[in-house]
C-alpha cells in the first residue's frame, strides 16, 4: 500500500500543475470539489475532508472538527478547520480563502456540475447559492477536470492493478464458499472481509448479491433471499481507495446448472469477441457493438446499460455507440456484456481491462482463466 501511496502523490503533483495552469487560463479564481468526489480524493490526498478547494497558488483542504486532526496528519496540503461547519461559516471561510468579501464581484469558482447533480448534499448546494448571492460566479468546470483526470498516468496503473488483485482475490473466495441455501447478504459479507482485510475499506456502491429472478435486475440490491439449487448469482463489487475506484462483478452459479452455464459462456463469448478490437485507436463504439451484435445473435434481448464504464475515478473511456473518440494506451474500464432474461435470472461478467500498445490486458485475474 506504501507504493500506492507514493504514486498517488506523484500523480497528484503532476495533476495539479495541469489544474492549475487551466484556472488561470479560464480565468477562474479557483475550484472547490466536494467529499464523496473522486477527483476531490486524489488532490486531498486524504480520505477525512468536507470540500478541498485549488487556486492558482495554494490547495485548501477544508475540514470540520471531526475531521481536522487526520488531515493534518495525511494531507500535505494547508488543512483549515472549519469549526462552525454551517452555512454561514463555510461561506465567510471560502470568501477569505477566495481573496475576502471585498474582491467578490470579481470572483469566479469552478464546480464538478457533472459530479453534483447527483452526489453534492443540499449544505453544499445552499453554499454555491450563498456564494453567488455574494457576487461569486459558479461556473461547471467539468470540462477543465476532464482535461486533467481523463486517464491514469503510469505510476498509478499499480493502484488500479492492485485494486483489481484484491477484488479478484474476493471473487475467488465467493467462488469457494458459495453452496444452495446461502442467503445474499452472507454471501455479500464474504466478499467484503476479504476487501477491507487487504486495506479496501472504502466502496464506490455497496456490494451487490443479486440471485435467481432478482439477477435479472441490472443492479438489484443485496437482500436476505435464500439462494437456491441452480440459481445464477450476480456478485458486483465497488472496492475504492483514495478516489481510485474499481467495479468488478461475476456471475457464479449455485450448485450447476447447464442452462445458466451455456449463458455464462455466450456472455463470457461477447467479451472475448468485443476485446478483440481492443487496441490503441480503436473506436470506442465498437467495443459496444460487437458484444451486443453477438448475444442478439444467439437470440439474447439487448442489456439496457452500458457496455463499460473507466475505472479508477477517470473521465475516459466510456463504452457506449455515442462515443466518438478512440482507444489509447493507459485507458483502464471495466467490460460488462451482460444478458438478462426477466422473471428467470441473469448473467453479468465485468473484467477489468487496460489498453496497452499491444492490445487489451485483463487485470482481473479471477477473469483471465474465462477470457
Amino acid at each position: 500500500m506504501e507504493r500506492c501511496l507514493v504514486a498517488a502523490r506523484t500523480a497528484n503533483e503532476k495533476r495539479l500543475r495541469e489544474l492549475r495552469r487551466l484556472i488561470e487560463a479560464r480565468g477562474l479564481s479557483g475550484i472547490i470539489l466536494f467529499e464523496g468526489d473522486n477527483m476531490a480524493y486524489k488532490v486531498a490526498l486524504t480520505r477525512h475532508f468536507n470540500a478541498v478547494l485549488v487556486v492558482p497558488g495554494n490547495v485548501y483542504v477544508i475540514t470540520d472538527a471531526t475531521l481536522y486532526h487526520v488531515a493534518l496528519e495525511e494531507s500535505p496540503w494547508n488543512v483549515v478547520l472549519v469549526e462552525d461547519f454551517a452555512l454561514e461559516e463555510l461561506k465567510r471561510k471560502l470568501l477569505a480563502l477566495l481573496g475576502g468579501p471585498k474582491d467578490a464581484q470579481r470572483l469566479v469558482i469552478g464546480v464538478n456540475k457533472a459530479w453534483g447533480r447527483t452526489r453534492t448534499s443540499f449544505l453544499y448546494v445552499d453554499l454555491l447559492e450563498a456564494l453567488r448571492s455574494s457576487g461569486i460566479e459558479a461556473i461547471d468546470a467539468t470540462d477543465i477536470l476532464a482535461q486533467v483526470f481523463d486517464k491514469p498516468f503510469e505510476e498509478e496503473q499499480a493502484i488500479i492493478k492492485w485494486i483489481s488483485s484484491v477484488a479478484s482475490r474476493a471473487l475467488q473466495s465467493i467462488e469457494g464458499a458459495l453452496r444452495p441455501g446461502m442467503s445474499e447478504y452472507e454471501v455479500a459479507a464474504i466478499a467484503d472481509k476479504v476487501l477491507d482485510e487487504n486495506g479496501v475499506t472504502d466502496r464506490w456502491l455497496a456490494t451487490i448479491v443479486a440471485s435467481g429472478p432478482r439477477a435479472a435486475s441490472p443492479h438489484a440490491k443485496t437482500s436476505t433471499r435464500r439462494i437456491a439449487e441452480g440459481d445464477p448469482v450476480i456478485v458486483d463489487l465497488g472496492p475504492l481507495w483514495m478516489g481510485y475506484d474499481g467495479c468488478v462483478a461475476h456471475t457464479f452459479i449455485a450448485g450447476r446448472s447447464s442452462y445458466w452455464e451455456r449463458i455464462v459462456e455466450d456472455v463470457a463469448e461477447a467479451i472475448r469477441s468485443g476485446l478483440s478490437r481492443a487496441k490503441p485507436g480503436a473506436p470506442v463504439k465498437v467495443l459496444d457493438e460487437i458484444p451486443r451484435s453477438v448475444l442478439r445473435e444467439r437470440g439474447y434481448p439487448d442489456y439496457p446499460h452500458l457496455t463499460g464504464h473507466p475505472i479508477g475515478g477517470f473521465y475516459k473511456p466510456v463504452i457506449a455507440d455515442f462515443i466518438d473518440y478512440e482507444l489509447e494506451p493507459g485507458m483502464v474500464f471495466a467490460y460488462e456484456p451482460a444478458v438478462y432474461l426477466t422473471g428467470r435470472g441473469g448473467v453479468r461478467i465485468e473484467p477489468h481491462v487496460l489498453v496497452t500498445s499491444h492490445g487489451p490486458l485483463v487485470l482481473t485475474e479471477y477473469h483471465r482463466r474465462l477470457l
